[in-house]
């Protein structure tokens, strides 16, 4: 009578499956720690697409927000009104590396006209990126967006 044998597979070592995690983690170390140049930069964004009359009661107004973590550098800072325009601003700033609270907010500070004002907070105190006001022809759908563009 024959005794079927089935083979095992073979197992790594403990040592091998740690040397292989380790490698593995200090390869993503060493790929994340790189430094940043203009190549690496990166680009984020924060849009919002909303209904605006083109009659706004003053103190009208439609925020959006998000948390981001930024690399220590330089930065370019934009924000529009982006289906006509309208209503750019834009600022080169440097950032610290951290967790910042981003936050855009279309807005009527009298009646009739519109002002976005976008701002920047770690905690220490917000900067700040304002549009001139505008008055916006005809009532519709448009987008307000920020973007970032860095570092580099």
């Amino acid at each position: 009578m024959f005794r079927l044998v089935q083979k095992r597979p073979r197992r790594r070592s403990l040592l091998s499956r740690s040397l292989t995690v380790l490698l593995t983690a200090v390869a993503a170390f060493t790929v994340s720690a790189a430094p940043s140049n203009a190549a690496d930069a990166g680009w984020a964004t924060l849009t919002r697409t909303l209904y605006l009359t083109d009659s706004p009661a003053a103190g009208a107004s439609a925020p959006m927000s998000r948390s981001i973590y930024l690399a220590a550098g330089n930065y370019a800072w934009s924000s529009a009104v982006i289906d006509e325009g309208l209503s750019t601003a834009s600022r080169q700033i440097y950032l610290a590396a951290g967790w910042y609270s981003w936050k855009c907010t279309i807005h009527a500070p009298v009646a009739n006209r519109y002002q976005h004002t976008c701002s920047l907070d770690r905690g220490a105190g917000p900067a700040y990126l304002d549009s001139s006001q505008f008055r916006l022809y005809p009532s519709g759908s448009y987008t307000l967006k920020s973007d970032l563009f860095g570092p580099y």
